[in-house]
This record gives structure tokens, C-alpha cells and sequence, in this order.
């Protein structure tokens, strides 16, 4: 791989330029030495895919990109003699550019260290070009991050070593893996299982060496933000992995084919019901799927996404609407957008946003189901047989049925603003985040004013989380929707700030230790996969959290992480 490095960065002639004239740089802070000295120097850096005129941390795979750094030196070594120094960091190993512009592995001791421009008489700033207009992708290098480190040294100060504290971070995205129109079913019904047990019947499916990621779009759809949500689900599935197959269905409620779509639907996921006599979850016929899904609901719209028991040998999906995005057109309007192209980007990522959301359930829901020692699937037998048995006599759900959907929407939300972060430098996910504590804490207070404490155990399941947002809330006074996604986001933020290695559990840990837990303890993994992921009893997550929001806000915000500190998180996805 190191010589693959090699290659592409010699793609493109390095550059050294002695002026300020080059175009301002974010700035690599903190600015450090090798000896702890304070230093006056400056190290910038920016990735572009525009020549310079804005700067990104996350690539496609196919585009093209500008690299530049800039050193700014102490103002009392002007003129004086020194060194220029280049380092890469890259899948966990440090490369140093030395002179003849290749690369090589430096064991990060001074004695091989060696300098990119060597004895160079040191200028008020030194900008240097490290790749002008290279694709990464195509040339071998993607579904990896580069961090990029500047350093120099004065022969005014003898041993000393100035260098930017921070990297600058460049993430090459995996390729575009998001196909498009190739929804199909692969199973009419389940397959006979390999094995059970008390709990679980186990599964083998055809699909599971290599499963599709599809996204399907019906109606008009813009070519932009078509390409917009390929782009961003793509990026979501290199950074979570995919156990299943993906069909994500993005529907304009325009379109003048609606029972085209509806059909498409009932075919790629077979509808079932459950037969209470039989015990057992049977498919529904093409045509009567077709003729239930009246078009009318079709008006409203729409988002959903999972990979749920009575259609699993399907693999999961999801179903988005795009018409949020047309609201771009009203952004005169508007006085949150200066410019109609500032406008569509907002109301695009927010469609792109939702359709990663919607991905992540059913990556919940893959990894609930996958036993990783059997490199099967189980379902549990509860739920193929004795369905009722989870809901009450109105059919709703009294008790967890999976996990809390604190934790289903919750750990959602935080996936899909986390990853658009990632992928898009400019998402602005700490934003929104606050947005979401704002809407959390305006609930809490209206809550104190007539005695209705709110905790997050109140949003585990469905009739309970109904009844406190009904006027048969016992306070008399409904609260508002949505405490499951603002609350359970804050939730994960708080898991996090616990604990860095939290992050793991939320984005991939906790649902796949759920299907040995279930297994362990029926009906109540749910609980148990929290303690074995995250080392404290749901119980007494309800009790800290509610204390935590019970803080003030500048007290709440402070365990918020950075836009940056969320772009450089890391996890490790599910494997098959």
C-alpha cells in the first residue's frame, strides 16, 4: 500500500511557493513544539474540490481534489536557515515526503527524520501544493482517511521542531455502491430454517455472501439530489456495513404511476399478516397487497425503514418521500437563506438525512437478528408464533417489542446527523443537535409548570409514549411530539460523552450483542444487550440521564461534541 501512496501523490507535482499570495487556509490548531514552548508559528491546510473556494474533509470516490498547506513561521526567524517537513498519517502508519518527492515509512524517531525541503532560507509563509487536481478513487486509494502533518525547524533555535497539532483530515469515500432500480425479491416466503432452539429458528439465505444496496426512485426526481442520496447512502453503508439486502424506495407523491410504485412494493417486499390460528406470519397474495395500499396513502408523507421478522428472507428497506426538497423554491420567503442554491443544499441534505436514518433501522435490525459464531440469522420464535402476545387488545403495543424506541429513533437521528457530518464537512451536525436539546428542554420545562415529570422510561413503548403526548396524560396536559428521537438522540450524546468507546455500541455494539442477550433472556435482550454494551443497568441510565437533563443548558452543552469531533469519530462497522 505504500507504494500505491506513492504513486498517487506523485500524481500530481508538489509545489513549493515562498509568498503569502495563496488563498486563506483553515488553520491546524494548536500550533505545538517539541519541547512544550509556546510558538507564534501557524500551519494551515484545506482540501478542495473547487480550487479553493471552499474546502472539505470528505471526497467521493471519483473527485477530483486539491490539497494545500501552508506554513506561517515564527516572525524572529525570518531569512534564516531551515527545514520543511511533510508527514502523512494512513492506515495507521506514518509516512515522511522526503526530497527526491517520494515517500517513506518513518518510525516517528528524530534521528530518521528527514526533510521534505531541506535548507531552505525560511519566508514569512511557505505554501506548498501537495496534489493539484487528483482523483483518488480510480487510482486505488478510497474508503480511507489521510491525516496530514506539517512541521519546520530554524537553525535560530537549535533542536527545536514547530508543528501543527492537528492534522489535516482527508477522507476518501468508497465508491458508489448505491445501485439503482434493482429492487427484487428474493424469497416468496422463508426458507425451511437449518436449526432452533428454545428461542431462536435459525437461517441460511442465498443472499448473504453478497446482498444488494439498491435505492429505487419513482416519479420525478432531480438529477442532483438523486445523486445527492446515492452518494450519501453509499457513504452510510461503507461506514456501518451491510448484513442484508437494501432496497430504499424514494418516492416524488406526484409521480402519475402510483399503482406502478405500489406494485413495485408488493413485489420487492411480499406483504404478510399474521394468522392467529395458525400461529404463523402468512403472505398476503400480489393483488390484495396492491388493492389494500389504496393510493390515498400515498397523500401523506412518508418515512420509514427496517428489516423486520415477517419479511426478512427479504432482507430490509425503507420508504422516503422526497417532496421536502421543493420547499427550496420558497427560500425568498425564507430569512434563513441568502441564495436559492443555499436553499436547495439545506432541504437536500435534510431528504438525504432522512433516507440514512431510515437505513440505520434496518441495520439495527440486520445485526439483532445475526448470530456471528453461526454466521446465521435467528428470529425469535416469539415473534413468528405468538405475535399478540406483544401487543394488547387495541393491537398496540404495551411492551417493548424489539428495543425502547428511545434507542430505535434515538440512536437513529444520532447515526444519520453523525454520518452526514462525516461525509459533507458542511452539514452542520452540532447545529441541529441543539435544535433537538432545545426541543427536549422545552418539553421538560412545560412538564415542571403542571407537575409532569418527564423521563426518558416514558418513551420504551408505544401506549406509553401515546398516553403522555394525549390529554390523558395524568398531568392533563399532552406533551409534545417527538421525545423519542429528541430525547433518545441527547441520549446517545450522552452515552458518549460517558465513555468514548460508547460510540461503538451505539452505532453498531449494542444491537448486535441484542440476538445472544434475547437468546439468554427472552423477551428482555433488550435490557440486557444495554449493560453488556455500555456497563450500567437501563435503571440506572434513566435515573443519570434525567438528572443530567434536569442541568442547565451551558452545563448540557458542554459534553456536545464539535463539528470536527464529529467528522474524526471512528467505529468499527458490522461484519458478516
Amino acid at each position: 500500500m505504500r507504494n500505491l501512496l506513492n504513486v498517487i501523490l506523485k500524481l500530481a507535482l508538489t509545489i513549493l511557493v515562498t509568498s503569502s499570495a495563496m488563498a486563506q487556509l483553515p488553520e491546524l490548531s494548536p500550533p505545538s513544539t517539541i519541547s512544550g514552548a509556546t510558538t507564534t508559528a501557524k500551519f494551515f491546510g484545506g482540501a478542495s474540490s473547487d480550487n479553493g473556494a471552499s474546502f472539505a474533509s470528505s471526497f467521493d470516490y471519483d473527485q477530483k481534489i486539491d490539497i494545500d498547506v501552508k506554513i506561517q513561521v515564527e516572525s524572529g526567524q525570518l531569512n534564516t536557515m531551515g527545514n520543511l517537513y511533510v508527514f502523512i498519517l494512513w492506515n495507521n502508519q506514518y509516512f515522511i515526503r522526503v526530497e527526491s518527492g517520494g515517500y517513506e515509512i518513518w518510525d516517528l524517531t528524530l534521528a530518521n527524520l528527514k526533510a521534505a525541503f531541506p535548507a531552505v532560507t525560511l519566508q514569512a509563509s511557505h505554501a506548498i501544493n501537495i496534489v493539484d487536481d487528483v482523483a483518488f478513487g480510480p487510482a486505488g486509494v478510497s474508503d480511507t482517511t489521510m491525516g496530514i502533518y506539517l512541521a519546520y525547524d530554524s537553525m535560530a533555535k537549535e533542536g527545536e521542531i514547530y508543528y501543527s497539532g492537528s492534522p489535516l483530515s482527508v477522507t476518501i469515500n468508497p465508491p458508489l455502491t448505491a445501485l439503482e432500480g434493482c429492487a427484487k425479491p428474493f424469497y416468496s416466503d422463508f426458507p425451511i430454517p437449518v436449526s432452533s432452539d428454545n428461542v431462536h429458528r435459525y437461517y441460511n439465505f442465498s443472499w448473504q455472501s453478497d446482498p444488494i444496496f439498491c435505492a429505487n426512485f419513482y416519479g420525478s426526481v432531480p438529477a442532483d439530489l438523486k445523486d445527492k442520496i446515492r452518494r450519501a447512502l453509499s457513504f452510510a453503508k461503507g461506514k456501518l456495513g451491510l448484513l442484508a439486502p437494501f432496497n430504499g424506495f424514494f418516492v416524488n407523491l406526484e409521480m402519475v404511476d402510483k399503482a406502478g410504485y405500489i406494485a413495485d412494493v408488493c413485489d420487492t417486499w411480499p406483504a404478510r399478516t399474521y394468522d392467529v390460528e395458525d400461529k404463523k406470519f402468512k403472505k398476503i397474495p400480489r393483488a390484495l397487497c396492491i388493492q389494500n395500499a389504496a393510493p390515498v396513502d400515498l397523500e401523506n408523507a412518508r418515512g420509514g425503514g427496517g428489516a423486520g421478522q415477517e419479511a426478512f428472507h427479504n432482507g430490509g428497506g425503507s420508504e422516503v418521500s422526497i417532496n421536502a426538497y421543493f420547499e427550496f423554491n420558497q427560500w425568498q420567503q425564507l430569512d434563513e437563506f441568502t441564495t436559492e442554491e443555499a436553499a436547495k443544499k439545506f432541504y437536500g441534505d435534510e431528504v438525504a438525512k432522512v433516507g440514512v436514518h431510515e437505513f440505520f433501522h434496518a441495520h439495527q435490525q440486520m445485526l439483532m437478528w445475526y448470530f456471528e459464531e453461526k454466521k446465521q440469522f435467528g428470529i425469535p420464535i416469539s415473534l413468528m408464533e405468538d405475535f399478540p402476545s406483544y401487543m394488547n387488545e387495541q393491537n398496540d403495543h404495551d411492551k417493548v417489542l424489539y428495543y425502547p424506541h428511545w434507542i430505535e429513533e434515538g440512536s437513529a437521528e444520532f447515526a444519520a446527523y453523525l454520518l452526514m457530518q462525516q461525509y459533507d464537512a458542511t452539514f452542520g451536525a452540532r447545529d441541529l443537535f441543539l435544535v433537538q436539546l432545545d426541543d427536549a428542554r422545552d418539553r421538560i420545562s412545560a412538564g415542571k409548570l403542571v407537575n409532569d415529570t418527564v423521563s426518558l422510561k416514558d418513551y420504551e413503548y408505544q401506549t406509553r409514549e401515546e398516553l403522555v403526548q394525549s390529554d390523558k396524560n395524568p398531568s392533563g396536559v399532552a406533551r409534545t411530539p417527538r421525545g423519542k428521537f429528541d430525547m433518545g438522540m441527547w441520549a446517545m450524546v450522552y452515552l458518549w460523552h460517558k465513555d468514548p468507546d460508547n460510540l461503538q455500541g451505539i452505532m453498531v455494539d449494542y444491537f448486535k450483542n441484542m440476538g445472544e442477550q434475547e437468546n439468554l433472556h427472552p423477551r428482555e435482550g433488550w435490557k440486557y444487550s444495554f449493560e453488556k454494551t455500555f456497563n450500567i443497568s437501563i435503571e440506572d441510565f434513566y435515573t443519570e440521564f434525567d438528572a443530567f437533563m434536569a442541568k442547565p443548558r451551558a452545563e448540557q452543552v458542554l459534553i456536545l461534541k464539535t463539528n470536527e469531533e464529529f467528522s474524526a469519530a471512528t467505529f468499527s462497522p458490522a461484519k458478516r
